[in-house]
């Protein structure tokens, strides 16, 4: 029970996903820098980001710490690049923080509803604005024209992952800590007025969100017995709702030209993440890995817009390793993130 509840609390990954925003915060050319933010352990106070420079090899660890001369905090859990700021949640600590392309921190966002303190869990953007879940059941719009104003909105039982076309928002509703009861719904919320305009019912225990190709994609891990995890296709224009032919999802991220790479490998009965195998969404899914690459302890997987695939292995108990892949399917390269269970990777 406890496995499960961690495991869903450090569940995958964000990254800089195309969502067909409509894009008032402008992209910036990519350099040679990567950054890795690892989970680290429950309650440990021991989230970090690494810096990994491509071009030399070099690798900075604890880099927001460097900058700023305090730690990162408890449960990193997602990072996004809008612009040339770099949106951090922490889910643990909850807070947001945001900082420039050298991770000194421009603002900290904290966020409240009905008295509490909320809990940041996945990231998108969009119409100029970041969109952010928090775990105790709201969805928030942070506006950083208005000096980073939140406001928040009910959607349904511990929301995960979450994706922006076309002007709505599609919030992953989890139920990750009514276990077994999970939910299964998305909820659809309009942009313009800030309210949910739909429901949607997808599989139990919705994880993932990601908008591509006008189609939206969910992924779920199921109830860890009867219901398997899988990865559906939503229909924006009727919520219809398509299961796609994976066995064993993980996670999924969406890179270049809006394709979208799926991790199948699960975890065993220890919730250890098992060896993972990558595949391209198409008519038919085809390997991505085009060399001798092997992926063990596969735990997370980022794409970008630039073409590469970074592929996360961590064994929850020593520092994990992270998988640079070119498009084409061949390692660029492997290195030590540094931390613990490297959650999510982007490059700017």
């Amino acid at each position: 029970m406890k496995r499960i509840l961690l495991t869903m609390l450090a569940a995958a990954s964000i990254l800089t996903a195309c969502d067909r925003s409509n894009t008032e915060i402008p992209e910036v050319p990519s350099t040679g820098n990567v950054l890795v933010l690892n989970n680290g352990n429950w309650g440990s106070n021991d989230a970090s980001i690494t810096l990994y420079d491509t071009n030399t090899g070099a690798i900075t660890a604890n880099a927001f710490q460097k900058a700023n001369g305090q730690n990162l905090g408890d449960l990193g859990q997602d990072i996004l690049v809008a612009g040339n700021e770099i949106y951090i949640a922490v889910n643990g600590s909850q807070v947001v923080f945001v900082t420039d392309y050298d991770l000194k921190i421009k603002k900290t966002i904290t966020a409240e509803a009905d008295g509490n303190r909320l809990s940041p869990r996945y990231f998108t953007k969009g119409n100029g604005k970041i969109y952010v879940t928090y775990y105790e059941g709201y969805l928030a719009e942070i506006d950083p024209s208005k000096d980073y104003a939140v406001k928040t909105v009910k959607v349904g039982a511990n929301p995960e992952g979450l994706a922006y076309i076309d002007g709505k928002i599609y919030v992953a509703n989890s139920g990750g800590m009514n276990y077994p009861d999970y939910d299964n719904t998305v909820s659809v919320v309009s942009a313009s007025d800030f309210t949910v305009s739909a429901t949607i019912e997808v599989n139990t225990n919705p994880a993932k969100v990601l908008a591509a190709g006008g189609e939206i994609y969910v992924t779920s891990f199921g109830n860890y017995a009867d219901v398997p995890a899988k990865i559906q296709k939503i229909a924006p224009s009727t919520g219809t709702v398509t299961d796609l032919p994976y066995e064993n999802v993980s996670s999924a991220a969406v890179g270049a030209d809006e394709k979208l790479y799926v991790l199948c490998g699960g975890y065993d009965e220890q919730w250890n993440p098992l060896p993972g195998k990558v595949f391209v969404h198409g008519a038919t899914p085809t390997a991505f890995v085009t060399d001798q690459t092997t992926f063990p302890n596969a735990y997370s997987i980022s794409a970008t817009s630039d073409g590469y695939v970074f592929v996360g292995c961590s064994d929850y108990t020593t520092t994990g390793d992270v998988y640079m892949m070119t498009s084409e399917g061949t390692l660029h390269s492997k290195f030590d993130s540094q931390g613990l269970n490297p959650i999510a990777v982007l490059r700017y």
